[in-house]
């Protein structure tokens, strides 16, 4: 009898082209087993150059990204910084990262973010990658 998989891994997401640049995900008729969190759908742009967000100042998240009672996070704090890049980049479209996020910010950040290992996977392979080469 064949085993079945239920936890997906970066080696069984897709990558695929969206308006606007990447998306991750499993799918989930595939894994029937697996968790809504395992399936989940990432999005990145094509490249951090369209990246146009605040480097600083108070920024308001929408609850689209943060349902939290206070959506305010002040950028000269480096944990609101890194909170916010993490929020915007698991729960965040294409145009709330392009709109959130700063290209120098998220790559002085980007080694200390905890994120989902298939958000790591797809901006390494295809945003983060794509500049260095």
């Amino acid at each position: 009898m064949k085993e079945r998989v239920t936890h997906p891994s970066t080696e069984l997401a897709t990558i695929e082209h969206v308006d606007g640049g990447w998306i991750t995900f499993v799918d989930p008729s595939r894994y029937p087993k697996a968790r809504f969190g395992e399936t989940k759908p990432y999005y990145a742009p094509y490249s951090l150059d369209s990246l146009r967000g605040p480097d600083s100042g108070v920024i308001k998240l929408p609850q689209s990204v943060y349902w939290g009672p206070d959506r305010r996070f002040n950028l000269s704090h480096r944990s609101a910084l890194r909170e916010v890049y993490q929020m915007v980049l698991q729960e965040g479209t294409i145009e709330d990262i392009i709109e959130y996020l700063d290209s120098s910010v998220l790559l002085s950040l980007w080694n200390d973010l905890m994120l989902p290992p298939r958000v790591t996977h797809l901006w390494e392979q295809k945003v983060l990658g794509a500049q260095s080469g």
